[in-house]
């Protein structure tokens, strides 16, 4: 049987389809029109707001009276500003100074006058055109830096960091995060592949203004306190001063560890220090050992009750060839190491025997641990290497630093945590770690970033925050009291960096820390006599920090 369409159906569906074509112009004509409207809007909003903050004008005056004369901004718009950050950089004393404030009604001027700008009186010795004057304040969500010149939307700053802290930052950052719904700037996280990468692409921006291939400029950067004297030495950095109240709520440590003299040069944001953590599933629960003898005694036993065959007793990060001092530190300082004489005891000089012999001697302890020689220290075990041992259950003891607590929180291992015990019969010395965001000396949006560390940054709650993402140890003394109180597995951490001592952090230190790093990796290896190998590290540490 054939079917055939009918005339009267043809024309009724051409009229169908001629309907809903015509619904679908028409829907098309609209969104069309919606379009165009929201774009006319967003552009007249656009230059409703550019024009209210031309209205605001920052500049320096030279009045008859010296309170009159200084740094001033009018809100000339007609609506309140709110969280100003007023920079004045003084070409004459080549100084950057810098004061927040909190509101500024529509029409109401603040004059800054010379005298404070400058802390002494110099005023009448200054002209105008020696001070650069810049504002950055919210508007409604929206920052904007304002000169003497332009008017320009802050819309994002660039954050450098290494590849864990990054992946935590950028969640702490993001667009679900407290900061965005508190701060209208977007920053935008890169990330380097440990801190070494970022140390040398830092290094690299600050002599020659470029940065590395698929990077761009930072404002800010994420790194460890021992840059610093690299860092202030070849003007890397800007200092971000953060107000008196600021640092009182400070970790004394954290900002002892980023000032260079006086001046903090970094806002400190998470601390760091080595444990002991044990598993308990494979060494059982009970008193932590006293001294290293008993981890690796205990350890021992443990892989063999459990007939483990491929583990190690304790998991240490070390690493060819470039070792891992910090995290052996507490065991070389409790047979005496120092850094090269330095800082070891106040009543014994660099220079005498009595610091090289206890650093030999220490060297060479050290090498009774190392597989080479009995031990129960892998010298090829790195940072993942340990820490995979340690998860996968083929480690009873792992000697790590907090971020361990991330995966073995995440695996629900059940574990204890204390400080790492003696190797000899002194009381370990615990190295402490301060993390802190850097201005970067070539920051596209320095008043900005400068804003971002001192007016956000340096308050309490951003270490709060920032630990609802990841538990580390602040670098505010209250949040830490928090922490301690609700967190035992940090609680060992957070008590040893508030009685630590901050890694050394001189220009030379970068250089002497692999020296170090290389004896430890050679002495645990077997490569070559330990005695000779810490001799001749101890002279050449000795020459480098003497500066002979």
């Amino acid at each position: 049987m054939m079917l055939s369409w009918g005339p009267e159906l043809v024309d009724s569906s051409a009229a169908v389809v001629s309907h809903f074509s015509g619904i679908a112009d028409l829907l098309g004509a609209i969104v069309g029109v919606l379009s165009g409207v929201a774009s006319a809007v967003l552009y007249m909003l656009a230059r409703r707001n550019k024009a209210r903050v031309m209205a605001i004008h920052a500049g320096w005056q030279v009045a008859h009276d010296a309170d009159d004369t200084g740094a001033v901004v009018y809100n000339g718009s007609n609506v309140p500003l709110q969280q100003l950050v007023v920079t004045v950089v003084c070409g004459a004393r080549r100084r950057t100074a810098r004061r927040e404030i909190a509101v500024l009604k529509p029409q109401d001027t603040h004059v800054w006058p010379s005298d404070d700008v400058h802390d002494d009186r110099v005023a009448e010795a200054h002209e105008t055109d020696q001070h650069k004057v810049q504002v950055v304040f919210r508007s409604g969500r929206e920052c904007w830096l304002r000169d003497e010149r332009s008017a320009e939307r802050i819309r994002s700053l660039v954050l450098w960091a290494e590849r864990t802290m990054a992946e935590t930052l950028k969640r702490y950052f993001g667009r679900d995060g407290h900061f965005r719904k508190n701060y209208s700037v977007r920053i935008e996280v890169e990330s380097f592949d440990g801190n070494a990468a970022l140390e040398t692409a830092f290094a690299q921006v600050a002599s020659t203004g470029h940065a590395p291939a698929g990077y761009r400029i930072p404002d800010v950067v994420a790194g460890p306190h021992d840059w610093l004297g690299r860092a202030v030495a070849e003007d890397w950095v800007e200092q971000p001063p953060p107000t008196v109240e600021d640092r009182a709520g400070m970790s004394p440590i954290a900002v002892d560890a980023l000032s260079h003299g006086d001046p903090l040069y970094a806002v400190p944001y998470a601390m760091d220090s080595v444990a002991l953590i044990r598993n308990d599933a494979l060494a059982g629960t009970g008193p932590m050992p006293s001294t290293f003898a008993e981890v690796a005694a205990h350890g021992r036993d443990a892989l063999r009750a459990k007939g483990i065959h491929d583990g190690v007793a304790v998991a240490l990060q070390v690493g060819a060839p470039d070792g891992d001092p910090y995290h052996a530190w507490p065991l070389l300082s409790s047979v005496g190491a120092s850094f090269f004489g330095v800082g070891h005891d106040p009543g014994e000089q660099r220079g005498t025997e009595c610091w090289r012999d206890d650093f030999v001697n220490a060297f060479e302890k050290l090498a009774t641990l190392g597989r080479a020689h009995g031990g129960v220290l892998d010298p090829e075990l790195d940072r993942r290497a340990s820490l995979r041992l340690f998860l996968g259950g083929r480690a009873p003891y792992l000697i790590s630093s907090s971020l361990a607590l991330h995966e073995i929180r995440r695996r629900r291992l059940n574990v204890t945590v204390s400080q790492v015990p003696r190797l000899g019969t002194r009381p370990p010395v615990t190295l402490v770690s301060v993390h802190g965001l850097y201005l970067n000396h070539r920051s596209r949006n320095p008043p900005a970033a400068r804003d971002l560390l001192t007016t956000y940054q340096a308050s309490p709650t951003a270490g709060e925050d920032l630990n609802r993402i990841r538990r580390i140890v602040p670098a505010h003394d209250d949040a830490m009291d928090t922490l301690r109180r609700d967190d035992p597995l940090l609680r060992p951490y957070i008590d040893q960096c508030r009685t630590g001592t901050p890694m050394p952090s001189g220009p030379g230190m970068r250089i002497a820390w692999r020296l170090l790093g290389r004896a430890e990796y050679q002495v645990l290896a077997g490569h070559g006599d330990p005695r000779a190998v810490a001799e001749a590290t101890a002279d050449e540490g000795h020459a480098l920090l003497s500066g002979a």
